[in-house]
């Protein structure tokens, strides 16, 4: 993708609506959500996933092909960043299928990628960034769509609003069999105590993913 330089955002409306994720904020919690779910369905499975700690992106696809990418916004009117996110080297401009597809993802920076940044900027005695996240949020919204190639960001897709799927595994399946990228982490539990389970080890282990997540 060549270099290109626009004036403005344009502002665009979603599709679909993007909401934010309700929150949970211990242990005790998530049990009272698992008891809730229970209540309605028996012997319920989740998918848990790593919260990518970066700007969330709404896609489209026609076809199979990349056609737009807009920002949240304020969930329903976001920003046009379509050129932008052409320059991401690990998102696919055209999917193993020929499907339409709205997908919904995050697009973030590596700890390595920030590290480096953040060094060639204090040798040219640029302000520092304070962290990935906002890296990333102020590179995928360069006007210049050089500048953001050159920021090496990533991203990850994790959500079809309009999917007719009976399960978000099966979407987490579906992304991933177009080619688009998806979280190698993500898991399915059968109970709470493996939820649990999950939750614990990357309480751990979260500093050797290589890449900003929240909250754990």
């Amino acid at each position: 993708v060549g270099s290109t330089i626009i004036s403005e955002f344009k502002k665009v409306t979603d599709p679909t609506p993007m909401f934010s994720l309700a929150d949970v904020f211990n242990e005790d919690e998530v049990r009272d959500f698992d008891e809730r779910i229970r209540k309605e369905i028996e012997n319920p499975e989740y998918v848990c996933e790593l919260k990518m700690d970066g700007l969330a992106v709404s896609l489209i696809y026609k076809d199979g092909v990349f056609v737009s990418a807009a920002t949240r916004g304020d969930g329903v009117v976001g920003e046009d960043i379509t050129l932008n996110v052409k320059t991401i080297k690990k998102l696919p401009l055209t999917l193993h299928k020929k499907i339409d597809l709205e997908v919904r993802g995050e697009i973030y920076m590596d700890v390595a990628v920030f590290n480096q940044l953040n060094e060639e900027r204090k040798e040219n005695d640029l302000p520092l960034f304070q962290n990935p996240r906002n890296a990333a949020a102020g590179s995928i919204r360069q006007l210049d769509s050089s500048i953001t190639k050159s920021r090496n960001l990533s991203i990850l897709l994790y959500h079809l609003p309009n999917t007719t799927l009976s399960t978000h595994y099966d979407t987490l399946k579906l992304l991933s069999d177009c080619g688009l990228p998806t979280n190698p982490n993500n898991k399915l539990c059968h109970n709470i105590n493996e939820i649990i389970d999950y939750i614990e080890y990357w309480k751990i282990h979260r500093k050797d993913l290589g890449y900003p997540i929240d909250g754990i």
